[in-house]
C-alpha cells in the first residue's frame, strides 16, 4: 500500500489516493481516500478505483502489484490539463 497525491479523475480537484492491489486482477489501483473511508464504514472490502475498477483489496501488508495502466493514464491526463491551466493563468496574470 502506498499513498500518493493525485487527482481522482480528469476534471477533479487534487485528491489523495492510496495504491490498493486487487486480488482479482493483481494490479495496484489508485483508490481515493474518500472511497476507502466509505468502504471501511460499510465493511465491504470493495473500493472503486479512479479507473472505475471495483477493487477487492488484497492484504494491505502485501507488496503492491503491477500498477494499473488506466489509473496511471488518468493521472497523466489530469496532470497535463493542470499544467495547461497553470500556463494559461500565468499568461493572463503574468
Amino acid at each position: 500500500m502506498s499513498r500518493t497525491q493525485q487527482p481522482a479523475f480528469v476534471g477533479a480537484q487534487s485528491t489523495a489516493t492510496v495504491s490498493v492491489t486487487c486480488v482479482t486482477d493483481g494490479r495496484a489501483h489508485a483508490v481515493p481516500d474518500s472511497e476507502l473511508t466509505q468502504g471501511v464504514a460499510h465493511h465491504s472490502g470493495y473500493y472503486s478505483a479512479v479507473c472505475g475498477h471495483m477493487v477487492a483489496a488484497a492484504p494491505m501488508s502485501a507488496p503492491d502489484g503491477e500498477p494499473c495502466r488506466s489509473c496511471a493514464d488518468l493521472w497523466s491526463a489530469r496532470h497535463a490539463v493542470r499544467r495547461q491551466q497553470q500556463r494559461l493563468l500565468s499568461r493572463i496574470f503574468g
